[in-house]
């Protein structure tokens, strides 16, 4: 695995690394800027350029803030001045700040969140996902309007869900939809299971983690 200082993909500018970044913005209860730096320092692991890195850690930045109560427009915001200091900043910045400027310019389409998404790298990706979290009129059409387009729908989709869901939780989705999710008992334990770890640690599965029904769940390698 790639390090910052070493990283073994130099060239992967993709979004993969920031669609898996939204765990580290769910720690409310941590520093903003070190939600960035493990966000950051996970997503290098992967994807070593920095537009890689940076969109990963801008996106759990957040979604930080969205789980600390603020507007999506204050997230991003605040977002923006905590990666201005990194470098290799710039696409990301500008992708952001485009994205901010095209709820401005009229009714969604998806011509205009194609146009965001550009060449399909996270910056793009990142900007698609937070124009669609903006303009939405509810989980439903900020979906919608997130995987109906030419550029690559599933990381839109999975970005912009990560957004539409740290603003209004699991009970804004469509019911319908969450009956026919395959693995819904699985990903709700998963969940249940990251939250209580972040908040509890070893008083909820003992020492290092040997409680049987932990061990059951996560098996030592």
């Amino acid at each position: 695995m790639g390090t910052l200082d070493a990283p073994k993909s130099p060239g992967e500018a993709g979004p993969e690394a920031a669609a898996r970044s939204a765990p580290f913005g769910l720690l409310v209860g941590w520093e903003p800027q070190l939600v960035v730096q493990l966000a950051v320092e996970c997503a290098a692991q992967t994807h070593g350029h920095p537009v890689g890195y940076l969109a990963a850690g801008a996106y759990a930045a957040i979604v930080h803030g969205l789980a600390r109560g603020e507007s999506l427009d204050a997230a991003v915001q605040q977002t923006l001045a905590l990666v201005a200091a990194r470098p290799g900043h710039q696409p990301v910045s500008d992708a952001l700040q485009h994205a901010l400027g095209a709820v401005r310019q009229g009714m969604p389409t998806p011509a205009r969140v194609g146009e965001l998404v550009g060449a399909a790298t996270a910056e793009g990706l990142l900007a698609a996902a937070v124009y669609c979290a903006l303009v939405s009129e509810d989980v439903r059409h900020g979906l919608c309007l997130a995987v109906n387009h030419d550029g690559p729908s599933a990381a839109a989709g999975a970005l912009t869900g990560g957004l539409l869901g740290a603003l209004h939780g699991e009970t804004a989705l469509p019911p319908a939809w969450l009956a026919e999710l395959e693995g819904r008992p699985t990903l709700l334990e998963l969940a249940d299971d990251f939250a209580m770890e972040m908040t509890q640690g070893p008083a909820l599965h003992g020492p290092a983690g040997s409680s049987p029904g932990w061990l059951a769940r996560y098996p030592r390698a």
